[in-house]
């Protein structure tokens, strides 16, 4: 229920604040507790990008990142027009521009996971690049003059030995979860519709063959754990370069935020409060 209306409350919210700063003159727009007010909408904005542990209920939602699209395009088009109609001060703008560029990132982040967990996205992001081998242009350069001179080309196959893989972790405790990896490695094409090879049925059975019923449970459900990660979750935005890089930057907007508001902000308030007493004295 909570996830259902964390969108709609944040929705919600900033067409209220939005509306308000529409009613009033531009005079009663920079009024302070407009100003409050509309300070509040980059921080919605951030509320939107949702937290990193789900980004969709089911597997159905991913599909519809077009419509998240739609909605960070309308979200972040008002939350401009709220802090354009109220920027007034540097102070001010110092304040709520790190946290709208926050904002954006933190919303687009989650549309970004959701398009990347799509299936059609998802089967392109497993599907290996193409392989032809090792002189396979000599190989069909040596074909085609051979087939040239009018000679007759037989071509018969080379068995090729399979190595299965072994998993030898440091820590002992270790190896279900490390083997659980190796074989999500593999699995997961199966959720894009695609299909294994007997190359990948001959490393999952040497993984499995010498374990417990317990111990081939326990693989299997982290194994779905790791799945659940890849479709709900952010983690494929936490685990990659551009994710790290758009998170640094977001801390870095963060952090401003807070040292404009307790060094700038704060204390411009309190030299306001001091010289409106000194005046009341001097009365």
């Amino acid at each position: 229920m909570a996830y259902l209306s964390a969108d709609w409350v944040a929705t919600v919210a900033l067409g209220m604040i939005s509306s308000f700063q529409g009613d009033d003159g531009q005079q009663n727009a920079q009024h302070p507790n407009n100003l409050i007010m509309a300070s509040w909408a980059p921080f919605l904005l951030v509320h939107l990008g949702g937290p990193d542990t789900i980004t969709s209920y089911s597997i159905e939602d991913n599909e519809l990142w077009l419509r998240h699209l739609l909605g960070l395009i309308v979200q972040v088009g008002m939350t401009l027009y709220i802090l354009i109609r109220t920027a007034s001060t540097t102070y001010h703008v110092l304040l709520v521009v790190p946290a709208f560029v926050a904002g954006i990132i933190k919303y687009g982040e989650r549309t970004w996971v959701l398009r990347s967990a799509s299936s059609e996205k998802l089967s392109d992001s497993l599907l290996p690049p193409p392989n032809p081998g090792n002189g396979y242009a000599d190989l069909a350069e040596t074909y085609s003059a051979i087939i040239a001179r009018g000679e007759e080309v037989g071509l018969s196959a080379v068995p090729e030995g399979i190595s299965f893989m072994q998993v030898n972790p440091d820590i002992t405790e270790a190896k279900t979860l490390q083997e659980a990896h190796v074989l999500f490695q593999i699995f997961r094409r199966l959720y894009a519709n695609l299909i294994l090879d007997f190359h990948d049925q001959g490393r999952c059975h040497d993984m499995t063959r010498n374990h417990s019923a317990e111990d081939v449970f326990k693989q299997v459900e982290i194994e779905l754990g790791f799945m659940y990660d890849v479709l709900h979750t952010k983690a494929i935005a936490v685990h990659s370069l551009k994710g790290v890089i758009f998170r640094s930057f977001s801390l870095l907007c963060y952090i401003s935020t807070a040292v404009v508001f307790c060094f700038v902000i704060d204390r411009l308030f309190l030299c306001q409060q001091f010289s409106y007493y000194r005046f009341e004295c001097q009365l």
